[in-house]
């Protein structure tokens, strides 16, 4: 099997420098004793959030709960930067891109949960199938550009984790059960408490849901548990479980050409193709073990061992119903991981008058992705439990189609180190990220081709240094500005293996500031300049992705954040609020015979408007107008898709402009009890969500009331 080995960036002066900075104080003595701030590899920022020396926001439980978002993505609307595109109703396919981050498959934001990566494989395919459901987190914590040496891979752009809910001091259970129009059911249980030293979580989440077309039909079940034992004031143990089941019947990635969809732009049963036949099923189970342990009080350890398993079977017709004698035939893809991260962060004594506070971790991947192409003989039916025949052969044992099967392995090692230098109200940390990755794909089955029996080997090393310089010597307010190296590994998955991984220089400038009460700013301005960037060209015949490097790229846009509350200016029972959230990003070729086109699925203007009421006696009533630009989604950035001519030659989609609201009223009864309402696109506007397998319509008109209890 031959072995490529590619390193880049290699340690340079700068790397050399910034590793001196770092380590410099390990060297003096230990003498005083200062209260360390927590660590713990569960949490992408710290509780002390404003001494953060980047972007980043946080949507906690009670922001969820105020906003209501029928999904995931929806959530995302209220993150200035975060842009999602949807490929169902529910979000179940992720698509989250931050800043200059194409949004498809979040292949490009690294997801993590409690600190966990989530991404299918984050060294593999790191495309993501499974994101939590929001009715269990605590909150959403999204860092945003440069300062992300703590973690990697995909840090380009941006890093979104999930925290789950903690246990309570006092017993807390909540019920909540919501049902509307287009099939929308929603049910969720949550209990957590804590007994002595021993703290519970256990949440079960459930919801359902029509899908964009016709035959689709989309349902999930979620349960977590999670368990932290304060073994004594140095030690603490915490454990988690979740398993997440999806079944989702006429799924399929094969849209409607302009035609089918002026005849009628949510049917696929027009096509007489069998759709609802199609399906997808994802099984998601994630255990993690954290041990977090105060050495002294200048030093403190964070660990995680983590495994997740995805299975994800996919299963589509060839045209005709397996009643009518056709086949089908499925992409059965399964992925492992195995992982530890340990960090440690130590404060030593102060140098003159700098303080320091050094961070420094290490973390160990395994990585397993089995990518199975299996078929079945004419008139079965396949699905999850009916997977059909990998080692099919075309003409034997009356199969008229051949499987295939590929593995694919990986392994990656990365430390980091950084030191956070404050002297008065300047803190300049310097940090320095090493990532070692293996990548290998073996064929094991594909008749008729010279892959088969054969493999090859990757192997790349990065430096990818950093620096940030967080002023704080205004009244509540906090300047910050950060470079950093970071990289994506290019997907295993290509006919073209192995691809160069894509890796950019990022900075920003940004403010965030609270001086004016009432009024809450958090603003930046980023610049990327992207080597190699790794775009998804076409499709295969089934319809799955093939990745390019395309050219290098350069992105530069503003993030802005605004909240306004009228109760900091007029002693009132009610609250008038305004917020938006705003992004403006420029991503462009920079080279060849791309240059000056678009980078796909990056609009320039995307952001929303929320307009509001609260009043103190607990209720309130809020509306937002959510725009999504216009955006490419070929690299040829070829015409937007109209009313004349054909598909064959459009790549742009429209923009939209799409209002949600939600109201909520606290009863004044003994049981905390919550009546609620929610609905998006309430103007029920027909718009194209994505064109990139054909036209798939956004989500209709839906509108889902409920109850929340808590006792």
């Amino acid at each position: 099997m031959p072995a490529n080995k590619r390193k880049v960036f290699p340690l340079h002066p700068l790397s050399f420098a910034l590793a001196l900075a770092i380590t410099a104080p390990w060297a003096q003595a230990n003498t005083l004793e200062i209260t360390l701030p927590e660590l713990d590899v569960r949490s992408l920022v710290p509780e002390s959030s404003e001494d953060v020396p980047g972007a980043f926001s946080l949507l906690t439980q009670e922001d969820l709960e105020v906003y209501r978002p029928l999904s995931l993505h929806d959530a995302f609307d209220f993150v200035p930067g975060v842009r999602t595109i949807d490929d169902d109703v529910l979000g179940l396919r992720s698509g989250i891109g931050v800043r200059g981050a194409p949004p498809r498959r979040s292949r490009k934001v690294l997801l993590l949960e409690d600190g966990t990566p989530i991404n299918n494989s984050a060294y593999l395919d790191s495309g993501a199938h499974y994101t939590p459901p929001m009715q269990r987190l605590e909150r959403i914590e999204v860092l945003k550009g440069a300062g992300q040496i703590v973690h990697g891979p995909l840090n380009n752009h941006g890093i979104i984790n999930f925290r789950n809910l903690r246990p309570s001091l006092t017993p807390e259970t909540k019920v909540e059960l919501g049902a509307g129009n287009q099939g929308n059911q929603l049910q969720h249980l949550m209990h957590r408490r804590t007994e002595g030293d021993l703290g519970l979580v256990f949440a079960y989440t459930g919801q359902k849901a029509d899908g964009t077309f016709d035959v689709e039909r989309h349902k999930f079940n979620d349960f977590y548990a999670g368990v932290e034992w304060q073994v004594n004031d140095q030690h603490e143990l915490a454990a988690s479980v979740t398993h997440f089941r999806e079944r989702s019947q006429g799924y399929d990635e094969s849209n409607l050409s302009l035609d089918q969809f002026r005849t009628d732009p949510r049917s696929k049963r027009q096509l007489n193709q069998a759709r609802e036949f199609n399906n997808i099923s994802v099984d998601y189970t994630k255990l993690d073990l954290t041990h977090n342990f105060q050495i002294n009080d200048q030093t403190r350890l964070s660990t995680q061992a983590f495994i997740t398993d995805l299975d994800r079977p996919r299963f589509q017709t060839r045209g005709t119903s397996p009643e009518n004698n056709g086949v089908m035939e499925g992409r059965d893809r399964r992925y492992e991981t195995r992982g530890i991260d340990s960090r440690i962060e130590f404060t030593p004594q102060s140098s003159g008058s700098v303080d320091h506070q050094i961070q420094a971790g290490v973390r160990y991947e395994d990585h397993k992705f089995d990518d199975r192409r299996p078929v079945g003989r004419p008139g079965e039916a396949l699905n999850h439990s009916n997977r059909g025949n990998v080692f099919a052969r075309s003409g034997v044992e009356g199969y008229t189609r051949d499987g295939r099967f590929v593995e694919y392995r990986g392994e990656a090692f990365s430390a980091f180190a950084q030191n956070a230098m404050t002297w008065g109200d300047w803190t300049l940390t310097p940090g320095l990220r090493y990532e070692m990755f293996k990548q290998a794909m073996f064929t094991k089955y594909r008749p008729g081709s010279s892959s088969e029996g054969r493999g090859e080997k990757e192997r790349n090393e990065l430096f990818l240094p950093g620096l940030s310089l967080l002023y704080s010597g205004w009244d509540h307010t906090e300047v910050y500005a950060g470079i950093h190296r970071g990289y994506a590994p290019a997907s295993a998955r290509s006919e073209d293996f192995p691809l160069i991984p894509e890796t950019g220089i990022n900075s920003q400038l940004g403010i965030r500031s609270q001086a004016i009460t009432g009024l809450s700013l958090d603003a930046a301005l980023y610049h990327n300049r992207i080597k190699n960037t790794l775009i998804r060209n076409s499709v295969d015949s089934f319809g799955d992705a093939l990745f390019i490097n395309a050219a290098d790229s350069r992105i530069s846009g503003l993030d802005l954040g605004l909240r306004l509350d009228s109760n900091a200016f007029v002693d009132s029972p009610y609250n008038l609020f305004a917020e938006t959230a705003l992004n403006y990003t420029r991503a462009r070729f920079s080279q060849g015979a791309l240059k000056g086109n678009h980078v796909p699925e990056v609009p320039e203007w995307a952001g929303s408007l929320t307009l509001g009421v609260e009043h103190a006696q607990g209720w309130q009533l809020s509306a937002t107008w959510s725009h999504f630009g216009a955006f490419f989604t070929d690299i040829e950035n070829t015409r937007e898709l109209d009313v004349t001519g054909s598909e064959d030659d459009a790549g742009r989609v429209q923009s939209r402009t799409l209002l949600s609201a939600r109201a909520s009223y606290t009863l004044p009864t003994q049981l905390d009890t919550t009546l609620w309402i929610q609905g998006r696109n309430l103007t029920n506007k027909l718009y194209i969500a994505d064109i990139q397998e054909g036209i798939r319509p956004g989500a209709a008109r839906s509108v889902m009331a409920g109850v929340t209890l808590r006792f």
